[in-house]
């Protein structure tokens, strides 16, 4: 029974949580600015966001359907990458001039090979960075962090393969988009 309404529905599901994930990410915007006195709280809300992200295309894909949102997946998480960095940056780990120059290459990067792939390839070192933060930042949330990786790597072993060859597949598009 349930699974036959994740078959049918599924693409709804993932709807919302796309917009959940992008309801956090305006509130992860909203307090990034308070620093330190709000990490447990900002960190809280990533990982909430982090989990949506991977349940929504776990219900799209078992609907065969994308949403009326999906779309903006990917943009969501992008938000949700560049905040993360904004915030390790207000706590003193990275540059402004670095975030600017690192964001900057990004959208660069995109605008030249018209590619959502590409973007996708730049993911990676957003989440290197903010666990970065994370590693530097606190003890219970660098272990925390680390648990949450490994059950991402084993429950999505499928999907990590998958993820793995489209990141590799945006650099080789900017780079060859870039050699010609």
């Amino acid at each position: 029974m349930l699974a036959e309404y994740v078959h049918r529905k599924g693409f709804l599901i993932a709807d919302i949580l796309t917009f959940l994930r992008g309801l956090f990410t305006l509130y992860l915007w909203y307090i990034l600015w308070q620093g330190r006195a709000v990490f447990d709280t900002f960190m809280i809300l990533i990982f909430a966001a982090w989990l949506t992200d991977c349940l929504d295309g776990y219900f799209a894909r078992k609907s065969y359907r994308l949403g009326h949102l999906a779309d903006l997946d990917g943009w969501v998480d992008w938000a949700i990458y560049i905040c993360s960095l904004a915030y390790g940056t207000i706590l003193g780990y990275y540059s402004w001039t670095f975030f600017a120059i690192f964001v900057g290459v990004n959208i660069l990067a995109f605008w030249l090979s018209k590619s959502i792939y590409v973007n996708q390839a730049f993911h990676f070192f957003y989440i290197l960075l903010g666990f970065r933060t994370v590693w530097l930042e606190s003890v219970y949330w660098r272990r925390f962090f680390i648990l949450w990786v490994a059950g991402v790597i084993f429950f999505k072993r499928k999907r990590l393969a998958v993820q793995i060859r489209e990141f590799l597949a945006g650099w080789h598009h900017l780079l060859n988009k870039q050699m010609r």
